[in-house]
């Protein structure tokens, strides 16, 4: 950058890979974004996209569960959004092979014979549940490991998705819902408690989706 290189780019792709959560990239990124502001020439390159161009999780014997995959394939796509990044490519569709015990082989959403993987049920879940939203901005719980962001769409409707870094725990939300209801990373739906006017949450690390009134 220091070498002038912005002025011939549309954006900055990287590849964040990591063994600790997705939520943990927002650091990188903020200091990736004051060196393109640092060394831009101009106002408008100053405000070029950072792009994650490549970036997963394994669900080989020695990496994360297949759980877990699913669980940060969403938080990635999410919390990268929360941090301005308009474009997320996940690595990898498929799994490269059958050793459970081979990280490359194990990055997939779905198996070498396209069954599908909890990951691609988990983001086949978020795509239908946010089509069409665009995060507004991160509730406060009092917690910085606790992840609630308010979505809308253009017609006025708003969301929430909801999830923790730590061990699943309930939180109360003061947001109105109808019905009481919330959807699971697998696409599964439940019910929500009304105590004392608040809505209460069990936020989990898989993120889950509640239509707001």
């Amino acid at each position: 950058m220091k070498s002038g290189v912005l002025k011939y780019l549309d954006g900055v792709s990287v590849h964040p890979y990591r063994s600790k959560p997705p939520e943990t990239a927002a650091e990188d990124f903020q200091r990736l974004r004051k060196l393109i502001e640092r060394y831009a020439s101009d106002d408008a390159k100053k405000r070029i996209p950072i792009f994650s161009g490549e970036w997963g999780y394994s669900s080989n014997t020695k990496g994360v569960s297949m759980e877990t995959q699913a669980a940060f394939m969403v938080r990635q796509q999410l919390s990268n959004l929360l941090n301005g990044i308009p474009l997320s490519i996940w690595y990898d569709w498929k799994n490269d092979g059958a050793d459970p015990a081979e990280t490359e082989h194990n990055f997939g959403t779905v198996t070498p014979d396209l069954k599908p993987k909890p990951a691609y049920l988990a983001m086949q879940t978020l795509t239908r549940e946010l089509s069409g939203y665009r995060i507004t901005r991160r509730y406060d719980t009092g917690n910085k490991n606790d992840f609630v962001l308010v979505l809308t769409n253009r017609s006025g409707a708003s969301k929430l998705a909801a999830w923790t870094m730590v061990m699943p725990h309930t939180v109360m939300l003061d947001f109105k819902v109808n019905p009481p209801t919330t959807v699971k990373g697998d696409g599964e739906s439940c019910p929500l408690k009304i105590e004392n006017g608040q809505l209460a949450v069990a936020l989990e690390p898989t993120p889950q989706y509640v239509s707001l009134r």
